[in-house]
């Protein structure tokens, strides 16, 4: 067996074999993670990716609602999250290969005793599946973190029903002659974010497996994993990433610098109304 990836992570004393040395984009379970989400953000997995995209938002918006003392607007993200979760369920099988896949390669790749010989998933199995994520997102994040700013605030708009509403048209007009810049920084954006969670393994895990684990036996059974894999890693990994990675970029100098004007201009703003 490779050895775990949770081996690798930063804070975890090093082992001195020199296997550990190796590459982990090899490991068999960042390959078939790659392979699964290259099927849930490719062409396999569009319906559904729709779907989680907006199932990750309204989970923050559901959270961002609660703490923040809407319980209206919480109300309604909540009605919209159920409603794209049974969305989610019922576009999966198309992604059932690469689920078998990734199920089958955490569990050969699993390196510590189980109690009662179950086939299953537990903790660190489940930290294992949270490292491989972090280590092949920002490939399929960093493209896209742009795109996905934009969606957050027009669905955040839609939802408080703000006057003078942005022209997402305008929006993306105005960004385009910069896109390329702008996705060298969300790629760098979108690498330091995962790179930082992945110090925080260990609760995101304890987190994925109290989703994961569907009858709450405390394992992860495979008809647990295949039901529940695809929106419990948007939620609990993707939606993480992405609401650090968001303020993260909006906080970047060189983005601020083409973004608020764009923004400014989308919302019919001038530049004689700015100062």
């Amino acid at each position: 067996r490779p050895p775990p990836l949770a081996s690798r992570r930063p804070g975890r004393k090093a082992s001195p074999e020199p296997e550990h040395d190796e590459d982990p984009s090899a490991h068999p379970v960042v390959l078939a993670m790659r392979e699964l989400l290259q099927a849930t953000h490719g062409r396999p997995g569009r319906g559904c990716r729709d779907a989680v995209e907006d199932t990750a938002c309204f989970a923050n918006g559901a959270a961002s609602s609660g703490t923040s003392g809407g319980p209206e607007s919480a109300t309604e993200y909540r009605e919209a999250l159920n409603e794209q979760l049974q969305e989610v369920a019922s576009c999966t099988e198309l992604l059932q290969p690469a689920l078998r896949k990734l199920w089958r390669a955490t569990l050969d790749c699993s390196d510590h005793e189980k109690p009662e010989c179950r086939e299953g998933l537990d903790r660190e199995d489940v930290e294992e599946l949270v490292l491989a994520h972090l280590h092949v997102y920002p490939d399929f994040l960093g493209p896209s973190l742009v795109q996905r700013l934009i969606s957050q605030l027009t669905l955040g708009q839609g939802f408080v029903g703000a006057e003078g509403h942005m022209d997402t048209k305008e929006l993306l007009r105005t960004l385009e002659p910069h896109l390329p810049a702008l996705s060298s920084m969300s790629g760098t954006v979108a690498s330091a974010c995962c790179a930082h969670l992945t110090t925080r393994s260990e609760g995101i895990a304890a987190k994925l497996l109290q989703t994961l684990d569907r009858d709450r036996d405390g394992w992860v059974g495979e008809a647990d994993f295949l039901e529940a894999a695809v929106h419990a890693l948007a939620i609990e990994l993707e939606n993480v990433v992405i609401s650090a990675a968001i303020p993260a970029l909006l906080a970047n100098p060189e983005f601020a610098d083409v973004f608020h004007p764009a923004m400014a201009a989308s919302l019919g703003i001038s530049g004689e109304e700015e100062s």
